[in-house]
């Protein structure tokens, strides 16, 4: 059922600033959690620490990760919340991220890098966006100039340069292939349990008639 609110996606705003709050309270704790909650792809593979998956989706390395992460996230969840409903909205957010976790685990198998950030899952919820709201504006940013364009074109591009930097073996602190494992998992979750083109319609037709 279609919700009028996004108390998910606020929620989950919430809770990620929340937690990112301890590092300037107490930077010492922080850095307990992100050494204690981040996901390490050896670890997980060797059966450890499997409470990883989840929890390193609520810990972000600054304040520029964390907010670009959460901007994204009130773009894109906003929309795709109130199309699919609270309960299926947060079970989808979760299952991106924790198959987002996944993938990066099986393609870094040996890594013993701790991983965090809620990027995995918010790339599913954007390729969710992208399917069910085609056509409507998201800002991308082309070096520092904001350019608006479809969202089915900003997340092509998006995946696109995702695709090429796996591809080239780049390796820096970003979990690019946690990005694409997320959106992959976005795509097929949107495609299997999302609402269907009908229930879009009637309610873009319900929004119409109560304006």
């Amino acid at each position: 059922m279609a919700s009028k609110v996004a108390v998910v996606t606020y929620s989950l705003i919430a809770v990620n600033i929340l937690v990112f709050s301890v590092q300037f309270f107490d930077p010492i704790y922080y850095e307990h959690l992100v050494l204690n909650y981040s996901l390490i792809p050896a670890h997980v593979l060797e059966g450890r620490n499997l409470f990883t998956v989840i929890t390193s989706m609520f810990l972000h390395a600054n304040l520029i990760h964390l907010g670009m992460n959460m901007l994204f996230l009130l773009i894109s969840g906003d929309g795709c919340e109130r199309a699919m409903g609270n309960s299926r909205f947060l079970v989808f957010y979760l299952a991106c991220g924790i198959l987002a976790g996944l993938f990066h685990t099986y393609m870094n198998s040996t890594s013993v890098t701790p991983t965090i950030g809620a990027s995995g899952a918010i790339f599913g919820v954007l390729a969710a966006f992208a399917i069910m709201f085609p056509f409507r504006w998201l800002i991308s940013l082309f070096g520092l100039i904001p350019i608006p364009v479809p969202a089915i074109l900003f997340v092509f591009i998006e995946i696109f340069s995702e695709t090429a930097l796996v591809a080239s073996g780049t390796v820096d602190y970003i979990a690019h292939t946690a990005h694409l494992g997320g959106f992959l998992a976005g795509v097929f979750l949107i495609l299997l349990f999302g609402p269907r083109k009908r229930e879009l319609e009637q309610q873009s037709l319900a929004k119409e008639t109560t304006r």
